[in-house]
């Protein structure tokens, strides 16, 4: 079984602060183990529909789909990132963001971008 944190600390850490569902459809495998499947596909990358759940399952193997509904209901509810801010704010003194690199917002515009009313619909000129 693919582990990217131990069950332990899943349970410790992340379970206490997502909700659970009151009514209605009950998980048949632990939850420890779908936020597993969960932290192995924003680890990874990968597409849901290419997520082993073969490897990450013990007991009971669930669908890709479950595991994208609870993520997707965590999501929704904010449940998962109020685990995601707790988990921060525990390991704060542990981070290096020396060399983070978040996302695409520092790249350059194409021909200055809002500044010249560039219109993405429109292809570019190669000069």
């Amino acid at each position: 079984m693919y582990r990217i944190l131990d069950k332990d600390t899943i349970k410790m850490e992340i379970i206490p602060h997502l909700s659970e569902a009151k009514r209605g459809f009950k998980t048949k495998s632990c939850l420890e183990e779908n936020v597993n499947g969960i932290l192995y596909k924003l680890k990874t990358g990968c597409q849901w529909h290419l997520l082993s759940v073969g490897s990450l399952f013990s007991e009971v193997v669930l669908s890709y789909k479950t595991v994208f509904e609870h993520f997707r209901k965590w999501c929704k509810d904010g449940s998962w990132k109020q685990a995601w801010i707790s988990l921060l704010k525990a390991n704060k003194l542990h981070l290096d963001l020396s060399s983070a690199s978040i996302d695409g917002s520092h790249t350059p515009a194409i021909r200055g971008g809002g500044a010249v009313a560039y219109q993405g619909r429109k292809k570019e000129k190669n000069d």
